[in-house]
């Protein structure tokens, strides 16, 4: 099948909310049509919406009067007549976004009253109704003529006429169903004689109404009807049958006589359009020679005079099919453009001259069955035609409306009226060919390019909708877990561990990522991890040796786990205690578009290599984790404190041994092995406290149990990662370890029974005694313990809490001695205080000998 291409103006859309029974027409230049309950009045000058008359009930068909009366079928109510709404007279110039008019129908509008009717037909001042009752088609012919003040038109009632029903597709049914399971209703049309003075109007202002020449007219629908010039009534029924009904001709008086409709012919399928068709005169003309029915499935008849040998001419019937189904049809001169809802086509009916068939032939030959040509214009349902006459050059427009609402206006080229179409010619058609393959693979890259930009924004979208999830989870779950101890369902954890690098000792850090939440952790996700020292320490230009470790995350579904290893530091080089920060943080940048050549495509490159900006990150704290020196120190069964003690130091260099002999080495003050007795720290517990947190079975008040003092060591030691193996075999309440720089430290917890702190009696703790010759093993040690303690008094927040009262002279020491060292620390902070600058070995003495002091006499932990 051929197809060309014409020009498509799109006016505007509007919402159809029942398509089914859309009409269209064109009232000068007011475009009409009906959605629903509604008709919309377009103005084609202004291209806008001008009014909208509202309706109770479902508006079925519609025309419209010389006279600007709108007459409008309603279902279950009747024919309405009301005009056009007013319009005040627009400002100068006219604004383009005034809103339409609004008019509601009321029911004092109703012409005729008649819940029956299923179509109307308005010629001049006939109105012929159709309506359906049981088994009859009743058709009513009314006089329209001018009434009174309130009611400007009045109807006065000339014949009424029946025809029998046929249901083929439904017995009990109103109307026969089409192919698109939509009702079928049935068509009226008015045919007059060409040339008669029955019509002198303009047809076009009347929708349904067409001429025919008046050999063809005389020999359809008898003498009688063309000696009086008496316009017809074609009706097309559901069930195929096309009836006629001349109006003018009077009621037979003898009873033989036939009256009422007759039946033309039947195409055995609903009829969808009747009309006649025109051919083009020597004179400039066109002359009305054919008459044409369209069935809904596609069956065409077509209706001739031609010559019929001796007998003059006869009337010709020719049935051919096209491609169905036809969904509306309207015909302008020789061709029918008719749509199947996704194509409009056009058809040009090949209707034969008079001078086509000799005398000595007893009939003409049949014409060839015309092809149709495709508009490639899909999805109309309704359209007529857009002026009444031809636009410059012989071209033919028409007013359409989509399946979705579009009013548009189509311009169809000059070839598509006339005979044939324009073919390109064969030099051409190669490069033709050429050009629109080109523009087909154009068209497909920009449709590439445009659907990768889709599913990357659709992709960016539910990815930024799942982080602001994830964010409000874990907002909302970081503050239920200050209401109550809850683990949050995204967290990390730490684990320490010693391993052999580059044939040094190193310890590092296993962080565990683990995701309980409902969400994924997709690309963009990274986990970090920020390390520094919580001793303040400074390097020689002054920056905090701080380090971020950043881990990516590929995806984490929910119930995963991800491993990282970090490390902390080597034996010698390393400095603790040290503070581990961890987060999630989700970097916007992975939201940019694929284009930007900065968009990090793999997904292996680290985000830490790239610059990133704290306000184009979105961070969510995680844990915070500690290490110390006990998660550092190798512990051994077989070591002892005095064996190691005694050891010769290993030799120093000649720049080690001038710096220390200047005073300029930074160390111990007293110096390693020069010492007699090791430096100590003392930690007092109670076993209550201890029993009440860990609801352990061996830690127990009683006196004389050892296995406190050794579940007490082991809670101490539990995931130390030099002490695995040893905690297990563990039987007596004291352990020697090895920290990182080499020193060597004790650990022993015993019981001991104080008598003056209570006035209940004697009092049952345990001691916690940390030896070393290091001074700075010591202070690291006694931190790593006393860290440890703070988390008991959180772990029996819901438990009973042991009740004690202290005696006053245990109460009393402990202020005093309190008090003695606060002063003592103030005077050895003077000169700092003053501005000016102590020696530091005095000061640094002093804050030894104060330090100890805080350590022999330590207050119990209850």
């Amino acid at each position: 099948m051929e197809a060309i291409r014409c020009s498509v103006e799109s006016w505007a859309e509007f919402g159809l909310s029942n398509s089914a029974n859309v009409k269209i027409l064109l009232a000068g230049t007011a475009v009409l049509f009906c959605s629903g309950s509604d008709i919309l009045l377009f103005s084609s000058k202004d291209k806008r919406l001008s009014a909208v008359l509202q309706f109770d009930t479902p508006v079925t068909h519609l025309a419209f009067s010389a006279r600007r009366y709108i007459y409008v079928l309603c279902e279950k109510d009747g024919i309405y007549c009301t005009s056009l709404p007013q319009q005040s007279r627009p400002p100068s110039p006219p604004v383009v976004d005034q809103d339409p008019v609004l008019q509601r129908v009321a029911e004092d509008s109703i012409l005729l009253k008649d819940p029956t009717i299923d179509s109307f037909l308005l010629a001049e001042d006939l109105l012929i109704t159709v309506s359906r009752e049981e088994a009859t088609w009743t058709l009513d012919l009314y006089r329209v003529s001018d009434g009174s003040s309130s009611k400007p038109v009045s109807l006065r009632k000339l014949a009424e006429h029946r025809v029998s029903a046929i249901n083929t597709a439904q017995p009990h049914g109103k109307t026969e169903v089409n192919v698109d399971g939509k009702d079928s209703w049935p068509v009226l049309s008015c045919i007059y004689p060409s040339g008669g003075a029955s019509f002198p109007g303009d047809l076009s202002g009347y929708p349904g109404c067409f001429l025919l020449e008046p050999v063809l007219f005389t020999l359809l629908f008898g003498v009688d009807a063309a000696l009086v010039n008496s316009p017809v009534v074609l009706l097309g029924l559901p069930d195929g049958r096309l009836c006629y009904l001349p109006l003018r001709i009077p009621t037979p008086s003898a009873p033989g006589q036939r009256a009422g409709p007759r039946v033309l012919h039947s195409l055995e399928q609903p009829v969808a359009f009747i009309g006649t068709s025109s051919v083009a005169t020597e004179t400039g003309g066109c002359l009305p020679r054919s008459l044409v029915a369209i069935g809904q499935t596609g069956r065409v008849l077509l209706v001739t005079a031609n010559e019929g040998g001796g007998q003059g001419k006869v009337e010709r019937f020719s049935e051919f099919s096209i491609r169905g189904p036809v969904v509306c049809a309207y015909l302008s001169s020789s061709h029918v453009y008719y749509s199947t809802a996704t194509d409009l086509l056009s058809l040009k009916l090949n209707a034969p001259s008079a001078s086509s068939s000799s005398s000595d032939q007893p009939g003409p030959p049949d014409p060839p069955t015309p092809t149709p040509i495709s508009l490639n214009v899909c999805g109309v349902i309704a359209m007529t035609l857009a002026s009444s006459d031809l636009t410059e050059g012989g071209a033919v427009e028409l007013l359409a409306l989509s399946r979705r609402g579009r009013l548009q206006k189509i311009r169809l080229p000059q070839g598509t009226t006339g005979g044939s179409v324009a073919r390109l010619p064969s030099s051409l058609a190669g490069q033709r060919v050429k050009d629109l393959l080109a523009g087909i693979g154009n068209v497909w890259e920009r449709a590439s390019a445009l659907k990768n930009t889709v599913q990357h924004r659709n992709k960016s979208l539910r990815l930024l909708n799942q982080v602001l999830n994830i964010c409000s989870l874990m907002s909302n779950q970081k503050a239920e877990k200050q209401a109550c101890d809850h683990q949050q369902p995204i967290n990390c954890h730490g684990v320490t561990s010693w391993s052999c690098v580059l044939q040094n000792d190193s310890l590092m850090l296993t962080c565990t990522l683990e995701n309980n939440s409902a969400f994924t952790l997709e690309h963009g996700w990274s986990l970090c991890v920020h390390i520094y020292h919580m001793s303040g320490s400074f390097t020689a230009e002054r920056e905090n040796p701080s380090r971020t470790y950043t881990f990516p995350v590929q995806k984490l579904s929910p119930g995963q786990k991800l491993d990282v290893t970090l490390p902390l530091g080597s034996s010698h080089s390393l400095s603790l205690p040290l503070t581990v920060h961890c987060s999630l943080m989700f970097s916007m940048c992975s939201l940019g578009s694929p284009e930007d050549p900065n968009f990090p495509e793999n997904t292996g490159i680290q985000p830490s290599s790239l610059p990133i900006r704290q306000s184009n990150c979105i961070c969510l704290h995680l844990n915070t984790l500690t290490v110390d020196l006990l998660d550092a120190l190798h512990f051994d069964a077989s070591m002892s404190l005095s064996s190691v003690s005694k050891q010769p130091p290993a030799p120093l260099d000649a720049v080690h041994t001038l710096l220390d002999s200047r005073g300029s080495v930074r160390g111990d003050p007293t110096g390693q092995g020069q010492r007699s007795s090791p430096y100590s720290a003392v930690v007092k517990l109670s076993v209550e406290l201890l029993r009440a947190s860990l609801k352990a079975p061996g830690v127990d008040a009683g006196a004389g149990e050892p296995w406190a003092s050794v579940s007490a060591l082991r809670w101490l030691l539990n995931g130390c990662p030099g002490a695995r193996g040893l905690v297990e075999a563990l039987q007596m309440p004291a352990v020697t370890g090895r920290c990182p720089a080499g020193h060597t430290a004790r650990m022993t917890i015993k019981e001991v029974t104080l008598s003056d702190v209570s006035i209940e009696g004697p009092l049952t703790v345990l001691e916690i005694l940390i030896e070393s010759f290091s001074m700075a093993t010591v202070c690291g040690l006694h931190y790593a313990v006393l860290r440890r303690i703070q988390v008991l008094p959180r772990l029996i927040q819901t438990c009973h809490k042991p009740h004690m009262q202290l005696g006053e002279d245990h109460m009393r020491r402990a202020m005093q001695r309190a008090e003695a060292l606060y002063k003592a620390l103030q005077v050895a902070l003077v000169p700092t205080a003053l501005g000016v600058s102590p020696s530091s070995i005095r000061t640094s003495h002093r804050l030894l000998s104060i330090y100890q002091q805080l350590r022999e006499n330590p207050l119990l932990i209850l």
